[in-house]
């Protein structure tokens, strides 16, 4: 760890230095003893010497144990009173100043108050002399010249300490800006803002010790700015702290870097902010948050914690900013991916939803159901509504209904009402972060007895004309937001257009399959139901039976009252019809004044009955009309009796009802018999 490093590295250079000079001391005080015992007719005080080489080697054995504060007290103090102690014995001499010399520098290099030392080296060897001598050896000259030596030795050592401490700082911000350089390359390794900002927590680690750390990201809450805690690290529980946000500006120590864009420091949180005297931020007595910036832009930031009062510095400032520059880059780099990876995702969901409601045609359920699932993959959709303008514009249709994954039934909307009434009235969009709190029309409820919170709605539009709604809604507030809005509005514009398509199409079909008179099926729907009831009836074995009708002696009703006045009568003849059968029963307008009836699940005995029934309708509803038209005949054919494939089951029922109104009229038959009932 960058700064808990400091202190450590010192150490080694320091000891290392004892060493160095430690070991010359010894050799140096044996080879002068040895040249004063040769050359200077003097005697050797080997005692000294064994006192000089014990010290050493005790404060070498305390390295090499790693007792390494033993030996700083060994050494430098074991040197410094031996000088002393030759002080008193011999007073000044070359030994004595030399143990002076080299106590001073070592002193220096190990013992940090170097004010103190100084004055002791330069003070006590003149003091003792002159308390441990005789007076004659008083020499006033003898201590001053001393004093300036040893004044001079210490301004050299001082100079040389500014010079070393220097160069230790150069050194430290060398290995700090490397270590930060390199935290930052980590950091920056990654577009995933969730691993990113893992990384950046990881790497905090290694450059500041700390308790516990958070990233915060800036997001526009519903009153202004706020917050978020998005990642942190020693929580004992993260998940009581992720998620939570700060107001901007608030009564919490985050509004003063956010909103000041600078680094700020808690000695004591609990006594600032009361937030720090609860659970869970309760473990923090001091506080350091720095400003992630971008491009001038605050993007969030970084708070670290300690449980130790006041432990944060200026130099942990300059560090951690530094750092924080390196992750400002790399948290808006994986922002600017996901933003881009999500837009990409929202691109892809749209253009397969567009593809989907294309080919889906005339199926408005498949465009429904298509719609739901692009908006669901794009946005919460605990709800999700789909509402059309009744073509004839007489009520709103709840054409698809979603509640919590259950599909509800259509419900009908009065015009102007609810909040489809309120969107296709206006022809605007709603954005609503909570019912509880703001609502602008009054809701029609389906579904669930719970409310929900939240809710985008969008209008369908064909041009300038408003044709639904569309809406996506949870039960969660502050589920929608811009983003969501745009997107539900270009998902509406798709479609819009598709279920328009779609409602045409359906027009078009069942203009293809109806005639337009009389409104019921015609030939060619005819056809293709009587093949599809056939293959049913074979499958699953019940009885099918056909129903063929004419009116009787139409012609003459045209001729007697014209044309305009045989098409009414043709469609009340056709309403009588439909009146008297069941509702399961398909009636179709097969040509001119031939009518046909497909009867499910009936025997002949039972299309007997039918037939007999409509007739005698018919017949009572034109009671003594004399110019024809009042009567019908009825043909009547069963499957598989009659026959098999679709048309000779027709041409069964065709022959009967023909071969009745040659031989009289007004009757129902079978094949090979007519039957007057």
């Amino acid at each position: 760890m960058i700064l808990g490093q400091e202190k450590s590295q010192r150490d080694s250079v320091l000891l290392m230095a004892l060493v160095l000079l430690s070991v010359p001391l010894i050799v140096g005080s044996v080879l002068m003893g040895i040249f004063l015992l040769f050359v200077g007719n003097r005697s050797i005080d080997w005692s000294n010497v064994l006192m000089v080489g014990a010290i050493t080697v005790v404060g070498l054995f305390l390295i090499w144990k790693k007792r390494y504060i033993a030996a700083r007290w060994v050494v430098v103090w074991g040197l410094f009173f031996l000088s002393i102690w030759g002080t008193i014995q011999y007073g000044f001499t070359f030994l004595g100043v030399l143990g002076y010399v080299v106590t001073l520098l070592i002193a220096f290099l190990v013992v940090d108050n170097h004010h103190g030392i100084i004055l002791l080296v330069i003070f006590l060897p003149p003091v003792v002399y002159r308390l441990f001598t005789p007076e004659q050896d008083h020499q006033a000259s003898t201590i001053l010249a001393y004093m300036g030596m040893m004044s001079v030795v210490s301004f050299l050592l001082g100079l040389l300490n500014f010079l070393n401490e220097r160069a230790k700082n150069s050194l430290v911000q060398i290995n700090t800006l490397e270590a930060v350089q390199q935290a930052g390359v980590s950091v920056m390794s990654s577009l995933d803002l969730q691993e990113t900002t893992a990384k950046i927590l990881d790497e905090l680690k290694n450059i500041l010790p700390h308790d516990s750390a958070s990233v915060l990201l800036v997001r526009e809450g519903g009153e202004g700015k706020e917050v978020e805690l998005v990642a942190c690290s020693g929580w004992e529980n993260p998940y009581d702290v992720i998620g939570i946000k700060f107001p901007i500006p608030g009564d919490n120590p985050n509004s003063i870097v956010i909103q000041e864009g600078r680094p700020y420091i808690l000695r004591n949180a609990p006594e600032d902010y009361p937030p720090f005297r609860e659970e869970p931020h309760n473990h923090i007595l001091s506080w350091l948050g720095v400003p992630l910036i971008t491009k001038g832009e605050i993007i969030g930031m970084m708070a670290i914690d300690s449980g130790k009062e006041g432990y944060f510095s200026e130099e942990h400032i300059r560090v951690v900013t530094a750092f924080a520059d390196h992750v400002a880059i790399a948290i808006e780099n994986a922002r600017l991916f996901e933003i881009t990876t999500q837009a990409i995702n929202h691109r892809s969901i749209l253009y397969r939803a567009s593809q989907e409601v294309i080919r889906a045609g005339a199926d408005l359920e498949y465009i429904y159901k298509t719609i739901h699932q692009a908006a669901s993959e794009l946005m919460p959709a605990e709800a999700f509504v789909i509402t059309l303008l009744d073509e004839a514009e007489e009520f709103i249709d709840g054409a698809y209904l979603i509640d919590k994954g259950g599909r509800e039934g259509h419900l009908h909307i009065p015009l102007g009402e609810g909040l489809s009434g309120a969107v296709i009235e206006t022809g605007r969009s709603f954005l609503v972060s909570d019912l509880l709190e703001e609502q602008e029309f009054e809701g029609e409820h389906f579904g669930e007895e719970e409310e929900v919170r939240s809710l985008v709605a969008v209008p369908f539009s064909i041009g300038n004309k408003v044709i639904g709604m569309l809406s996506a809604q949870s039960y969660q507030p502050d589920a929608y937001g811009q983003e969501e809005l745009e997107l539900l509005q270009l998902l509406a514009a798709q479609a819009g257009v598709a279920i328009e398509n779609a409602r045409l199409l359906a027009r078009m079909e069942h203009m293809a399959k109806t005639d337009s008179l009389t409104g019921l099926k015609n030939r060619r729907a005819f056809d293709a139901a009587l093949n599809d009831e056939i293959i049913r009836a074979a499958r699953y074995g019940y009885p099918l039976a056909l129903m063929i009708l004419d009116i009787d002696d139409f012609k003459q009703f045209n001729d007697h009252f014209g044309h305009s006045k045989g098409d009414n009568h043709l469609v009340e003849i056709a309403e009588l019809i439909v009146r008297s059968v069941r509702e399961t029963d398909l009636v179709a307008r097969i040509g001119g004044e031939e009518f046909s009836v497909i009867l499910p699940h009936t025997s002949r005995e039972g299309a007997i009955e039918l037939a007999e029934r409509v007739r005698l309708n018919v017949q009572h509803s034109y009671e003594g009309m004399i110019t024809g038209g009042g009567t019908v005949s009825i043909g009547v054919a069963e499957y598989p009796r009659d026959g098999i494939v679709p048309s000779d089951l027709f041409d069964a029922a065709d022959l009967v009802m023909f071969r009745i109104k040659r031989t009289g009229k007004n009757r129902v038959g079978i094949p090979g018999k007519e039957e007057q009932i």
